[in-house]
């Protein structure tokens, strides 16, 4: 279940415009909603990367790294690609490759510096069995060996999430939440991120209307989050 912009946005608003603090228009919160949306998606990979250096939890429903593992689970996508040259396009909101697969084999990922060794050497040489691929910086990987007809390859991967968008209409003067807009877009985080987001909208939020007193509470807030996470 995702996380409805509405309720995040009243509660930056209720927070932020206590005793006339300041006004966050509904621009200004749909960028600081995308930025803290990704802040808190990519600290999702960070996280299993130190997770899995702790002793696991005998419960799963209290383990670190299956409780982000399933709030990724939403974003994992296999998808087909298929391409008859060495170049192979990668779909267009992937965030972060799982895998790729040749006919059933796995694709393995090397650097530029290592497929130049190995595909000088017989031994390591890559074959359709056992190919390898490089990323490239376009949103493409070579694939080696270069396929010499039509060939599907299973990309897996982690998708990008949407951007968040707060659509509203102007009644006498006051923007209202208008959730039937085509461009409407909830946050695609997991539920349990809400007051995480509160948090961290309001520490960006602090800097744009210039009150350190917004940006130190949601500070404290995010701190004491994680102090109680990890105790």
């Amino acid at each position: 279940m995702a996380v409805e912009i509405n309720r995040v946005y009243q509660k930056v608003l209720a927070i932020a415009n206590k005793e006339q603090r300041g006004y966050i228009t509904p621009q200004e919160f749909n960028l600081l909603a995308d930025k803290a949306q990704m802040e808190i998606y990519n600290n999702y990979f960070h996280t299993i990367k130190m997770a899995q250096r702790k002793p696991n939890s005998q419960a799963s429903y209290a383990d670190e790294v299956e409780m982000t593992e399933e709030k990724l689970h939403p974003f994992h996508v296999d998808e087909d690609a298929t391409t008859s040259t060495a170049s192979l396009n990668l779909p267009a909101n992937t965030f972060k490759i799982i895998g790729i697969t040749r006919g059933g084999n796995k694709v393995t990922q090397l650097n530029k510096s290592e497929i130049s060794y190995t595909e000088n050497n017989p031994l390591t040489k890559a074959t359709i069995t056992r190919s390898t691929f490089v990323r490239e910086d376009s949103g493409v990987v070579t694939i080696h060996p270069a396929p010499t007809e039509s060939t599907t390859f299973e990309v897996s991967y982690y998708k990008r999430p949407v951007a968040p968008n707060w659509t509203y209409v102007v009644v006498n003067g006051k923007a209202l939440y208008n959730s039937g807009a085509s461009d409407a877009q909830n946050f695609e985080l997991h539920a349990s991120e809400e007051e995480n987001l509160v948090s961290r909208i309001l520490m960006l939020a602090g800097v744009i209307i210039k009150q350190p007193d917004v940006y130190q509470a949601a500070t404290a807030d995010t701190q004491l989050t994680k102090q109680q996470q990890n105790s």
